[in-house]
């Protein structure tokens, strides 16, 4: 498969290139400075883009299979990169033909009151959080509003840590009752296969240990 990973260079998109390559995937690396990968590989391209940038995706699209939005953005900035970010993608997508997409997105997403979540950090989302949230919100409608096969990720707290491949499953997309974080490795782990199988297809997940 010939995937494209958007914010490549972040600390959960560079894990998804490194084990993407690892399964024998072609992978095109988009990073607004891709130089920071400080990887080279014979399946391996990148090229620096802007999620704010439509013209800067269509082109290192070209050609792809899927594409995994990996885009990042500090929880306490007044922000609308997802938003505006997810649009521009699935733009480029649809420009060079491509349907399969899986996005990362965040635990408590449509769900910042939900009782599994603890009582800090539903705090959070009402405060720190908001802005960033509200812009998950409006990135998650397009993409379900779309005609994309896609598939959502909703993390919670991501630490680092080994690859493990053991967590669970969230099919509703509500937090779990128990596990409240998840290794950037074994989020990389299940975002590359959600692409590869049709089991979480139309479907926002939570994936937690």
């Amino acid at each position: 498969m010939r995937i494209a990973v958007i914010g490549a260079t972040g600390r959960t998109g560079h894990h998804v290139v490194s084990q993407a390559l690892g399964q024998g995937d072609d992978v095109i690396a988009l990073a607004r400075d891709p130089s920071a990968l400080g990887v080279t590989h014979p399946r391996l391209e990148a090229y620096a883009a802007d999620v704010r940038d439509l013209e800067s995706l269509r082109g290192p699209l070209a050609g792809c299979d899927a594409v995994v939005s990996a885009v990042g953005e500090r929880a306490s900035a007044n922000t609308d990169l997802y938003s505006v970010g997810i649009a521009n993608i699935m733009h480029a997508m649809a420009a060079n033909d491509v349907m399969r997409l899986s996005a990362i997105s965040a635990v408590g997403t449509f769900a910042r009151g939900h009782r599994n979540l603890s009582l800090p950090y539903r705090l959070l989302l009402r405060t720190t959080y908001r802005t960033l949230y509200d812009d998950l919100e409006r990135m998650e409608t397009r993409i379900m509003a779309s005609g994309m096969s896609w598939t959502i990720v909703r993390p919670p707290r991501l630490v680092d840590g080994p690859r493990t491949g053991e967590y669970r499953i969230g099919l509703t997309g509500q937090p779990l009752a128990v596990g409240s974080k998840i290794s950037r490795e074994d989020l990389a782990g299940f975002v590359l296969k959600s692409l590869k199988v049709d089991t979480w297809l139309h479907r926002a997940v939570v994936v937690s240990y």
